[in-house]
């Protein structure tokens, strides 16, 4: 019985491409470079040009003139004989059965080869001409010699413009074959692609234009690793980017997407944050796999994320066309993606995070606002200390920002300047002994009243006023606002409410923990001493920052705030160079209109992270104070956060937060210091002190020297606390006497 196979036109593959993919001209381009990454290239050669149309194998070329001309050559593995015959050209077979390869599903080809006017394939030893599901594979000897009977053959024929160009493009054919043959094959594979002008319409029309634009859109959406050129440039030479590289880089990487499968929770994708002004894509999710773009989708959010497929379960994840994800896989992603539109911090941590908020005896500490009307319309009195004429201020102010500069915020020139007109400023409350150039702010103030200035006043005052009464004016100003500041700044006195954010946690900082909770603490028994000094210091930190961020931009609204842990393991993150295993050292958190400060106080062991009594993690502590603090009026890492961590940094001052948090902790450690005796000796008599035999009767087995420190003062401190413990310990009695551990304290 005779077997026959089904035959393909070239029609369906054109239908195929066209119905399957969402975007083919922007899929061709991913389906190249899956190949090629996959096949470990290093570089990857691009061309695409407007080019005469050609003929297949002996066939003169086609009626149509032009066609956009795709070459793609890189220096991957290649592909063999047998690879070619029995998978490239077999629907639905692969080689990539390998986990770490992105593609898989067979359906390259179809945009590729299959529906395109014309394609060739030069890889190792072997050369292949196509057109749609017909196909040749020759060895190079072989093809070299097959190129030139169909030259011969086309040259018997009467002469046409269309076998003119048949021969031309066999000679090119011909050329190419002889230099892979000089060489012992060809390292890699370079396929050439012929796209039909006539087809499609918009941005499926596959001209030249539209493939470089979706071949920049693709670039720009990936971060792969090979070397590209585009046309004999690199991309950021060809599309003319002045910046940075054509990519979009990975962020931090900011929690992971899981699915249930089978009654089995997987982990499947991981999601990075990608921000500031390079991001191109901002209110956009790119779905990649080991960097390579497979689809993006639009999001009502200022943000750029990007959701990197776990490359071992990416055709387990994704559809066959590589466009969107299977089921289960979807509903996990829309659940992000639904949460991510509502709200961005809370889409990007991870679900397992718990958050507690101890409450405390002071609640929460409050950032307050400069009173500017205040400032500028209480009358000058003796609290203000009348500057000298020359000197101090420069005298020759020409600017609001050299105000600045000097420490007089605008915003308290603005609504001087305003009262001056109005007559209910400093100048026109005081006396005149107080309040020098009075006649020049009179002067001043008729003239913005009668409308001279048209609303400009803040530049009159810089224009209109002698050298001398600006600078008055600039310190008057300087040190009513530095006075305000120092007014709304709260001293701690005690804890105030503790907020305690838990991301991820191992067995030892799930102890460190409880060992950390203030409600655990305890000054009788020495419990939770260091923890609590780290946190008073790091609460001083924040207030010096939160003082300057009031100074800096004293515009900031009002808002409480307060402090607290936060707990994290090591995550991996992209940080510019290479991937690094990072812990959250800090986090800045806004709940319910109150912001909190939060550091992570320990190790990934469960040990403290810093020592409040060294000065170099003091000011680590300060540093990750203005990070979290310049967040409270930028969320993102992005220029306008980097302006205000910049401000921060120049005006904190180190001296101060540095002295505040010596003392917060002195207090702590004198809180502490309730367990302890100090016994001063009267005379010179020989043998043990009063309190060394007062101790020996009490705890005989435990010799009091053990717990006494001699001060240079002349006094003994004896640690009865640990003397107690000594003694329960040493197993001498079974319950301590607590009339006279209490007398010692």
């Amino acid at each position: 019985m005779e077997r026959r196979k089904v035959s393909t036109p070239k029609e369906f593959f054109e239908s195929e491409r066209d119905r399957f993919y969402s975007d083919w001209t922007l899929s061709f381009w991913r389906e190249f470079f899956q190949n090629s990454v996959d096949a470990g290239a290093k570089s990857i050669d691009i061309t695409v040009t407007r080019a005469p149309s050609r003929g297949t194998f002996d066939e003169e070329a086609p009626e149509m003139a032009e066609v956009t001309r795709v070459v793609i050559a890189d220096d991957g593995c290649g592909m063999t004989k047998d690879v070619l015959e029995k998978v490239y050209f077999s629907i639905g077979s692969t080689t990539k059965k390998d986990g770490d390869a992105i593609g898989g599903y067979g359906r390259a080809r179809l945009m590729t080869c299959f529906a395109n006017v014309r394609y060739s394939i030069l890889t190792k030893d072997q050369f292949v001409i196509g057109d749609g599901p017909d196909w040749v594979c020759y060895d190079l000897p072989q093809a070299s010699e097959e190129i030139g009977k169909a030259i011969d053959v086309l040259k018997e024929r009467e002469f046409t413009d269309k076998i003119g160009r048949a021969i031309d493009g066999l000679q090119a054919d011909a050329r190419l074959v002889e230099e892979a043959r000089e060489k012992g094959g060809h390292k890699g594979c370079r396929i050439e692609v012929d796209l039909d002008l006539s087809k499609g319409y918009g941005d499926r029309r596959p001209s030249p234009e539209v493939m470089l634009n979706k071949l920049r859109q693709y670039l720009s959406e990936s971060q792969i690793g090979p070397k590209v050129t585009v046309n004999g440039q690199t991309p950021e030479q060809f599309f003319d980017i002045r910046k940075g590289r054509l990519q979009a880089r990975r962020g931090p990487i900011r929690r992971h997407l899981s699915a249930m499968v089978d009654g089995e929770e997987i982990t499947f994708a991981n999601v990075h944050l990608s921000e500031g002004e390079r991001a191109e894509h901002k209110g956009k999710v790119i779905v990649r796999v080991a960097g390579a773009s497979m689809f993006v989708q639009d999001i009502a959010s200022g943000v750029q994320v990007i959701i990197e497929l776990d490359p071992s379960k990416a055709r387990d994840v994704m559809t066959s066309n590589r466009d969107g994800l299977k089921r289960e896989y979807r509903n996990a992603f829309q659940e992000f993606i639904d949460e991510l539109v509502v709200n961005n911090q809370s889409a990007l941590r991870e679900k397992k995070s718990e958050r507690i908020v101890i409450e405390g005896e002071f609640g929460n500490l409050f950032a307050r606002r400069p009173r500017f009307e205040d400032i500028v319309r209480d009358p000058v009195d003796t609290t203000d200390t009348t500057p000298p004429i020359t000197g101090g201020a420069p005298d020759d102010l020409t600017s609001p920002v050299q105000a600045q500069e000097f420490g007089v915020p605008i915003e308290s020139l603005e609504t001087f300047v305003k009262a001056l007109g109005e007559r209910t400023s400093f100048v026109d409350k005081g006396h005149a002994e107080t309040v020098p150039f009075r006649e020049e702010f009179e002067t001043l103030g008729r003239r913005i009243r009668n409308g001279e200035f048209y609303d400009n006043h803040l530049d009159a005052f810089f224009k209109a006023m002698s050298p001398k009464a600006k600078a008055w004016v600039a310190h008057v100003l300087k040190a009513r606002f530095e006075r305000s500041l120092e007014a709304t700044d709260v001293k701690l006195r005690g804890l105030n409410d503790v907020v305690v954010h838990v991301e991820n946690t191992t067995p030892a900082i799930k102890a460190a923990i409880k060992r950390n909770d203030p409600r655990n603490w305890d000054e009788a028994t020495g419990k939770g001493r260091q923890p609590r000094a780290l946190l008073v210091a790091w609460t001083e930190a924040c207030a010096v920052a939160v003082k300057t961020l009031m100074k800096v931009r004293p515009s900031t609204s009002e808002f409480q705030w307060t402090t607290g842990w936060c707990y994290d393991t090591a995550k991996e993150e992209d940080q510019g160079d290479r991937i690094r295993d990072v812990v959250t050292r800090a986090l800045y958190i806004e709940q319910d209109g109150k912001c909190a400060f939060l550091v992570n106080p320990v190790t990934e062991k469960g040990k403290l992270a810093f020592n409040p009594s060294d000065r170099a993690d003091r000011q680590r502590l300060q540093a990750l104070a203005m990070h979290e603090v310049a967040h409270v009026l930028v969320d993102w890492h992005n220029e306008a956060y980097a302006g205000v961590l910049t401000d921060l940094m120049e005006h904190y001052d180190f001296q101060e937060a540095h002295r505040r948090m010596k003392n917060a902790v002195k207090a702590v450690y004198a809180a502490y210091e309730r367990g302890k005796a100090r016994v001063q000796p009267l005379d010179d008599e020989c043998g043990p002190r009063p309190a060394d035999r007062l101790l020996s009767l009490a705890a005989p087995s435990v010799a009091a020297r053990d717990h006494a420190r001699s001060e240079p003062d002349g006094t003994t401190v004896i640690d009865c606390d640990a003397l107690a413990r000594a003694e329960l310990c040493s197993g001498v009695a079974n319950e301590p006497d607590e009339t006279f551990t209490r007398s010692f304290r």
